[in-house]
């Protein structure tokens, strides 16, 4: 309509240039005033060009979509409109002031400027049209509506199939991941989405597999945990029972020896429980610290003397390396102690005869590093990474003469991780293994 009307506003140039001519002669209005029917006759003068102009595109030929009939309907319908927009023009001074015309009662009128010479001479006043004045408008008007409304349809039938589409793609996997979420819930960990895409369906049925894959893990090592416990444990207890059944039968006579034997298979015991309470400790991050500024360099000098006669007794040649200014860290005293010792005595029992255990600590402005490496027998390749597990052994055999529970290790990464360290193996350049601790300095 802002457009439409704009079109007629410019039809009106011939009425401004008109009123222009009369204020030229006297360089007033005052003309209109004295005789009011001039302008009428300016008015009706433009209204009678401006039904010759539509007359004359009104011949012109139509459009693809158009007939005569539809034309001259709206063009009836459309002249008295234009008759009344022309009839209520009406002319006001600079100051707005109504010198010419009959002006509506209650209409709310625009005002078009007139000027002479870069000054305003008068105001054209115009009521804004409600509807169409011209039958090309119209036509053009009905012809957007009929298209948008088709544009409109097929819109609505793209979004459809694209709704279809979009909502098949999400509800399938979707309504598979709710059914296998059910099963997991129930224990079934081995369901797995197998949906590959790159989007962010794809990777969330991506993370459920990895979430299955470690839950299935889990339930095997909790299964194999609970297992290796029971024979563990069973092992000294039918060695207790055999000997105290042997005892009452008669067969075996109460000395100090078999007491003494009574009494290791006790201790047996006694060690793996108390290391499992150890690392319940750990895993429910209960571990009793007493953190204190400490010199981990005498802590390693106490635990090294501890053991010097053992490793002598056994023939392993001890290669310390150590600064020789304090490294201190905050830390539980005992317990980096019963780490140090814990690492020594693995590598005590696992070195053969005639080797070396090497002791290095290193120290800069982050951490504190500590590595204990020793030589033959080396671990293979593929059980380095299970060594921290627990009840894990490289031995097949799981002699105890060579090996404890296998709980060690695992006692001393929880006692690591306890101090916000890190612990790691790899192969030792000696030719067995060799570990890394790394604590932070928080001092």
């Amino acid at each position: 309509m802002d457009y439409a009307t704009s079109q007629i506003l410019e039809r009106l140039r011939p009425l401004q240039q008109a009123v222009i001519v009369v204020y030229e002669d006297k360089e007033s209005l005052s003309s209109f005033i004295d005789t009011p029917s001039r302008w009428n006759r300016l008015r009706d003068r433009t209204y009678r060009q401006y039904l010759k102009d539509q007359n004359r595109r009104s011949s012109a030929p139509l459009g693809p979509q158009q007939d005569w009939s539809e034309r001259e309907s709206i063009e009836k319908k459309l002249q008295p409109n234009q008759r009344a927009f022309f009839q209520h023009l009406v002319l006001y001074d600079s100051k707005k002031q109504l010198i010419a015309g009959r002006a509506k009662r209650g209409a709310n009128y625009v005002f078009q400027e007139i000027s002479y010479k870069d000054r305003k001479i008068a105001f054209i006043g115009y009521i804004k049209p409600k509807a169409f004045l011209r039958s090309v408008d119209k036509l053009f008007v009905d012809q957007q509506v009929k298209t948008f409304a088709l544009l409109s349809v097929l819109m609505i039938f793209a979004a459809l199939l694209v709704t279809l589409f979009v909502s098949r793609w999400l509800v399938v996997p979707l309504s598979m991941l709710s059914r296998n979420a059910k099963r997991v819930a129930g224990g079934d960990f081995s369901v797995r989405m197998n949906f590959r895409t790159d989007d962010e369906l794809g990777k969330l049925c991506q993370n459920f597999d990895d979430m299955t894959q470690s839950l299935e893990k889990n339930e095997i090592t909790r299964k194999q945990w609970v297992a290796d416990i029971s024979h563990e444990m069973r092992t000294p207890l039918s060695v207790l029972k055999a000997q105290i059944e042997a005892m009452e039968d008669g067969i075996r006579k109460p000395t100090n020896e078999n007491f003494q034997l009574l009494r290791r298979k006790v201790d047996s015991l006694s060690f793996i429980i108390d290391d499992l309470y150890e690392l319940s400790l750990a895993d429910l991050g209960a571990l009793q610290l007493q953190k204190e500024a400490m010199d981990i360099t005498l802590a390693l000098t106490e635990v090294v003397d501890e053991f010097r006669e053992k490793l002598t007794h056994k023939e392993l040649r001890l290669v310390t390396d150590f600064p020789a200014v304090p490294v201190v860290i905050n830390a539980d005293k005992k317990r980096i102690k019963q780490l140090i010792t814990n690492l020594v005595e693995n590598s005590y029992r696992y070195t053969d005869t005639a080797g070396e255990i090497k002791i290095k600590l290193a120290n800069d402005e982050q951490q504190a590093t500590l590595s204990i490496e020793d030589s033959a027998p080396g671990v293979p390749e593929d059980a380095i990474a299970h060594i921290f597990d627990r009840l894990y052994r490289v031995e097949g055999s799981r002699n105890r003469d060579t090996g404890g529970a296998g709980l060690g290790l695992s006692i001393c990464r929880g006692i690591v991780e306890s101090h916000g360290g890190s612990i790691e193996a790899e192969k030792s350049a000696l030719g067995g293994l060799k570990q890394i601790i790394s604590f932070p300095h928080t001092l």
